[in-house]
């Protein structure tokens, strides 16, 4: 085995671990699941109604990362075929028992035990960040996908704001470490010790173009998190979420206007050319829509 297989298996196993001690916390972890008038589901939801346009057909769902069954149960209550997993199965077990979900599977994404081309969809939301070598699980996720595979994660700012980029070059012209007294999270790690990963659409492209595939699609999103207790309370506080959707439509407005990132990017890699009418509504929804070229020199 090498050093390199050692730290990924040091990472899922520290992944497992984590997820074990935190199953006295049960109630609190399905909470969502089974309260949609908090605001901490309208907030997680928002995230998951983008995938909407992919709805047209009756297609089978996996999805990664999957740690308490948020994402299966919501492509449950749209009548699609959906499996849950996780690196850890310990919410997925309790959500299946208290039939909040349907199926789960407990999975390391480097390792899929699915055959190629097996399910349509795979959705990785928030998940890939927790990856110790991300490209290798896009490429696994990739090959058990038959049409595509959906990743939603924080944006890298550097592809979007060339201004920092600039300034990263002139402050590494002098000392490649100056730009971290300035750019506080440039490495982040977790605390199960993995480095956080962020991605852009042009990484998202060039894995694409690597192996050949027809189309990609991107949309941008920016979001809030649940960090404040009040989001958790049933009812909602609609005074609260008043406030949160006016901070939202500010945010929206001024990433709109390319004054600031989206916080977020959902990156759709395709495996084969989605039909028109996919294609239509992902654009409706506001996607950007990339058919991109076949290699000339592979017939």
């Amino acid at each position: 085995m090498t050093q390199t297989d050692e730290n990924a298996l040091k990472s899922h196993i520290a992944h497992e671990e984590h997820m074990i001690k935190l199953i006295h916390e049960k109630d609190k972890r399905l909470f969502t699941l089974k309260n949609k008038d908090c605001l901490a589901y309208l907030l997680n939801i928002r995230t998951l109604e983008i995938l909407k346009p992919l709805f047209q057909n009756k297609n089978t769902w996996l999805t990664i990362g999957d740690y308490n069954g948020f994402e299966a149960k919501y492509l449950k209550e749209h009548n699609l075929p959906v499996i849950a997993s996780d690196i850890s199965d310990a919410f997925l077990k309790e959500a299946k028992a208290e039939g909040l979900i349907d199926e789960y599977r407990k999975e390391n994404v480097e390792h899929l035990s699915l055959d190629q081309n097996s399910i349509d969809y795979l959705l990785c939301r928030e998940a890939f960040h927790h990856f110790p070598r991300a490209y290798l699980g896009a490429y696994e996720m990739i090959r058990v996908a038959k049409k595509g595979v959906i990743i939603i994660e924080p944006l890298d700012i550097l592809a979007k704001m060339p201004l920092v980029l600039l300034f990263k070059n002139i402050c590494d012209r002098f000392n490649p470490q100056l730009i971290n007294k300035f750019w506080k999270n440039r490495y982040s790690w977790e605390p199960v010790g993995n480095y956080v990963f962020k991605i852009s659409e042009r990484e998202v492209e060039k894995i694409a173009m690597g192996i050949g595939l027809p189309c990609i699609a991107f949309l941008g999103i920016n979001i809030i998190k649940c960090e404040n207790e009040k989001m958790m309370a049933v009812p909602t506080d609609l005074k609260l979420w008043h406030k949160i959707k006016s901070r939202l439509t500010i945010l929206n407005l001024l990433s709109r206007l390319k004054i600031i990132p989206y916080k977020m990017l959902c990156s759709v890699i395709f495996k084969e050319m989605p039909d028109e009418e996919t294609i239509i509504e992902l654009k409706r929804a506001g996607y950007r829509v990339i058919k991109l070229p076949a290699n000339p020199y592979r017939k």
